[in-house]
């Protein structure tokens, strides 16, 4: 549309656009309403008035103001690009993509439509087309910094990290102080396993920015991972102080107050998350983890928490009824793991928890193909582990099986989610047919499966390992099965066979699994023989006749039922010491687990610093020397240790331990009946002390004492090398799959 030379509208239009561009919106909206009282089809006017109540929030008035203008001029490429740019604020992609394409066919160079259209790809989860998209920008003007940024989130959420990490290095070198790019960058290397160079970025990210909330938030995410309990939470509050009603921040804060022990504070952070967006699945999961205390102060705090427990679980049904497919996303990101910190039963809870994220992952994640592959073939099995090192679910569970499983029979391929790795890793990967190396996003994972197509999925550990607990959830395998890395049933109807041992079940064990309990011979471990040097240990000087006691297992094993023990074990031994270990991780739960056992001691009239030690947090071969100075290894009662007490017998060291009526209860009276020295397994508390006693009694005779451990390390032998279990285990997976294949397995 053309106006005459001396037409007042070009000034105006012109003062309109000077004000519009100086954020000046009252009075270029006032002058652009002024030229369309004049010309109400002045197709620029329209435009920019439109564009403006884009910026405004005014979105339905943007799409019919642009819309109006592209009647009057529907060959102006910026006028459908801005139209898309409404419809994307709408909420309307396809609409917005659809008029993106339009500016696109008026000028096929158009970056800023290039670059918009990939946006709203990768919104749509196209995400080859958006990095497509990205490309023709880049193609165009190599130096955008934010179409390489944004080509990294797209290979990013494809897995291609290291591609990813190059797309972000390109945005930074063309724009230094990028903070977004730093902190995508930083979650790239957290992704990959680098903790210390993603908390850098997210560093760099700040210095550049220091209200950049996204990386607080993922700084305090990947200092929870570390164990930095309070600078995650200070990260948490930083991003809370610039943004309240970040809904991501009150769930870091949340999660590292689980952490830290504050459950009441964390489930208020997770509420106020819900307040601020209801459909936050990490919210609603983290309420259920909130309601398990991590450590209790009385008794009846940890006999309540199961009730508590089942009210979240009441809770988290109806949020997810309420909101269907929104909970799949988040299943691994909270997980019930202190629940079997409490010596009650839980089985029938985790059963519902189960039936929950069951649902849940099956609606989110599109069906897999799990059909038996040629019985012809050696039989897949996958084992999912994220402790692939040295660790306790490695040492005691998977690595006599990588070790012992018939290549005849079985082609083993080895998923390590996590991201540490040791001489362990690299032993492991020589010995399976394929190792493959985490840390992935879960997609990334759910790939793998579908090219392997495994026969059994094994999980040694359901419950530690956030992929490992997700990808549990669904049927990936004809057989998939459990273990007791983390000694309770996984409640989850895709899990078929739980493998434990006949030593460390109880008769009427059964009943605590939602799967099918397998009995292995002896604890149904394979552990290769016990021989790492020890190193001394700098032990404080012991008065004489003091008699050590070590109860060194992670101070949230200790229930407060049983503080008691202690208190009777010093009146009848008389001059001892008890020895607790602050572990790596939850360092708090140390200081809490004294302060309660000083405090029964008082109360009996006893002097908590003539008998409570602790000793700080020991790599494996200075815990060794510390073994060697105890006298008497307690087991706790409540969740028994096996890789301690495995520790322990291989130095000599007498074991007293209360059998109960869970596996988490009956691990070290396992392991004590398998190498034939049963004198240390007790029924009661009242056998638990006078044993304690009886044992600290012979240690006070030096000859006695040297005696007896050299014929409990002799005998300890017998805790390892148990190739009937693998040979057990191997038969059972085999009848498995044939029971699946002529269609008699249950689903």
């Amino acid at each position: 549309m053309q106006y005459p030379k001396s037409s007042p509208l070009p000034e105006l239009l012109a003062a309109a656009m000077r004000h519009h561009q100086a954020g000046r919106f009252v009075d270029a909206e006032r002058l652009y309403e002024k030229i369309l009282r004049c010309h109400s089809r002045h197709a620029d006017a329209l435009h920019l008035l439109g564009v403006l109540a884009h910026q405004t929030g005014r979105q339905d008035a943007a799409a019919i103001l642009i819309g109006n203008a592209i009647a009057e001029m529907p060959r102006m490429p910026a006028f459908h690009n801005n139209l898309g740019n409404v419809r994307k604020a709408q909420g309307h992609l396809d609409d917005a993509d659809a008029a993106y394409l339009c500016a696109l066919k008026l000028n096929p160079d158009y970056v800023e439509a290039h670059y918009n259209r990939g946006l709203v790809r990768h919104a749509q989860g196209r995400l080859e087309e958006a990095a497509t998209c990205y490309g023709q920008v880049l193609a165009r003007m190599p130096h955008h910094a934010e179409a390489h940024n944004n080509l990294g989130n797209v290979l990013q959420a494809q897995g291609k990290l290291d591609q990813a990490l190059a797309a972000y290095g390109q945005a930074l070198r063309h724009k230094p102080r990028y903070a977004d790019a730093h902190s995508n960058a930083g979650n790239v290397l957290r992704a990959q396993g680098n903790a210390d160079a993603a908390i850098d970025s997210y560093m760099r990210a700040l210095s550049h920015q220091a209200s950049h909330t996204e990386a607080l938030h993922n700084l305090g995410i990947v200092l929870l991972e570390q164990g930095r309990l309070d600078e995650a939470a200070g990260a948490a509050r930083r991003a809370l102080a610039l943004k309240p009603n970040f809904a991501p921040a009150h769930c870091d804060l949340g999660n590292a107050l689980i952490e830290l022990g504050n459950g009441a504070a964390a489930s208020a952070c997770f509420r106020r998350a819900l307040e601020l967006d209801r459909d936050c699945a990490h919210a609603a999961l983290g309420l259920v983890t909130a309601a398990i205390p991590v450590f209790t102060d009385t008794v009846a705090d940890s006999l309540a928490a199961a009730d508590a427990f089942s009210r979240a679980l009441q809770e988290l049904t109806a949020w997810d009824c309420a909101r269907p497919g929104r909970l799949g996303a988040a299943i691994g990101s909270h997980q019930p793991f202190y629940l079997a910190y409490r010596p009650v039963e839980v089985g029938t809870l985790l059963a519902r928890y189960g039936d929950i994220l069951g649902a849940a992952a099956a609606a989110h994640w599109r069906p897999r193909t799990v059909g038996p592959r040629a019985s012809d073939a050696r039989l897949r099995l996958v084992i999912v582990c994220g402790q692939v090192r040295q660790h306790p679910v490695w040492d005691v569970i998977v690595r006599g099986l990588v070790a012992h499983l018939d290549r005849q029979c079985f082609e083993v391929l080895l998923y390590h989610t996590g991201a540490l790795k040791d001489a362990q890793t690299e032993w492991a990967r020589s010995r399976v047919d394929r190792l493959v190396q985490g840390p992935k996003l879960l997609n990334a994972w759910l790939d793998e499966l579908d090219n392997d197509r495994p026969d059994i999925l094994f999980y040694p550990e359901v419950g530690m390992d956030p992929s490992a607990c997700a990808l549990a959830a669904l049927r990936l395998a004809p057989v998939q099965a459990a273990s007791w890395g983390h000694p309770v049933t996984t409640g989850l109807p895709t899990i078929d066979l739980y493998l434990s041992g006949e030593l460390i079940e109880a008769p009427q064990g059964e009943q605590h699994y939602r799967e099918k309990l397998v009995r292995l011979p002896g604890t149904g471990a394979c552990t290769e023989p016990h021989s790492p040097q020890s190193r001394a240990w700098n032990a404080p000087p012991r008065p004489p006749g003091v008699v050590r006691f070590a109860a060194c297992q992670q101070p949230i094993k200790f229930d407060p039922a049983d503080d008691d023990l202690f208190v009777r074990i010093a009146k009848e031994v008389g001059a001892c010491e008890f020895w607790l270990t602050s572990p790596m991780k939850l360092r708090w739960a140390t200081g809490r687990l004294q302060a309660r056992l000083a405090a029964a001691f008082r109360a009996a009239g006893l002097d908590p610093v003539a008998h409570l030690r602790v000793a700080p947090w020991m790599q494996r071969e200075e815990f060794l020397g510390f073994l060697d100075q105890m006298d008497v290894f307690l087991d706790c009662p409540a969740f028994s240790g096996y890789t301690t007490a495995w520790q322990a017998l291989h130095r000599g060291v007498p074991i007293v331990t209360l059998d109960g009526n869970f596996l988490r209860q009956r691990l070290a009276a396992g392991l004590l009946c398998q190498i034939g020295m049963t004198e240390g397994i007790v029924g009661s508390k009242e056998a638990y002390v006078a044993t304690a006693a009886e044992f600290a009694r012979r240690c006070r005779r030096p000859k006695s004492r040297a005696r007896w451990r050299e014929m409990i390390a002799a005998a300890a032998v017998n805790a390892d090398g148990n190739l009937a279990a693998v040979r057990t285990l191997e038969r059972t997976l085999i009848a498995a799959v044939r029971e699946r294949r002529c269609g008699q397995h249950r689903p």
